[in-house]
């Protein structure tokens, strides 16, 4: 092995049916986002990083088309697909910030009257 070979880095990326399928994902994560179901998000969001680390698990690979056109055209699929994904991740984001903000602040509001009543409570009184 040359000194140049053991310095390349491998890199893998998304084949383009991952990026696809990874698309899919984001755009089901959208709609469940719209719809306030956190927990159906959360286990789409674990299918995501799922695929994405599979991905990363696999040796590169090229694409898989043989001729320039085709490449050209996987590259920009390709490109799309990614621009969009982001686009999606960050309108994900939007959503779900808020209310996460909105849960954190009702914990705390529970956290600090659980601890004004216990405060509070008589030590006599069984279960208090």
């Amino acid at each position: 092995m040359t000194s140049s070979n053991k310095n390349e880095a491998k890199i893998r990326i998304l084949s383009l049916a991952e990026a696809r399928s990874l698309f899919a994902l984001y755009e089901t994560m959208v709609e469940t986002a719209r719809s306030h179901d956190w927990d159906r998000l959360v286990e789409i969001e674990h299918q995501a990083a799922s695929l994405r680390d599979s991905a990363a698990a696999h040796p590169a690979s090229s694409p898989e088309a043989q001729d320039m056109e085709t490449k050209v055209e996987y590259v920009e699929e390709f490109a799309t697909l990614l621009a969009r994904i982001q686009r999606l991740d960050n309108e994900v984001r939007s959503m779900v910030e808020p209310a996460h903000k909105q849960a954190r602040q009702q914990l705390a509001v529970e956290v600090k009257d659980r601890t004004v009543r216990k405060a509070y409570s008589d030590p006599e009184t069984p279960g208090g």
